[in-house]
């Protein structure tokens, strides 16, 4: 069974979606996370994923951003990850490159 205890919200504002997580992303609800994000940006025009709030974040949550990053480009719609640099998903995204291969901003306001 999996675990749905990732606290998520969804902000939606003229086509963009903003997605905030908080918590741990990990192989017990990667998969959950997925599909009520994929759910919650059915049509939208930009995706933002904000990993500010998180405390955890291992393999699952790379694989997790892949699968979402590849869905958002093949319906060509932007998408962004929002990680401040030294918190824990930033590290995990720059130690792995995902940095490099995705979109990724300091923070929300960086977006305005």
């Amino acid at each position: 069974m999996l675990d749905v205890s990732v606290p998520m919200t969804f902000e939606k504002e003229n086509g963009s979606v903003l997605v905030s997580l908080s918590g741990d992303v990990d192989l017990s609800n990667a998969e959950s996370v997925r599909t009520g994000i994929e759910l919650a940006t059915v049509g939208a025009e930009r995706i933002v994923i904000d990993l500010t709030a998180i405390e955890f974040f291992d393999s699952s949550g790379l694989r997790l951003l892949n699968q979402l990053s590849t869905h958002a480009a093949e319906a060509n719609v932007p998408f962004i990850v929002v990680a401040p640099p030294n918190s824990v998903a930033r590290s995990v995204l720059d130690i792995t490159s995902m940095s490099e291969e995705l979109a990724v901003e300091d923070s929300l306001r960086a977006l305005e």
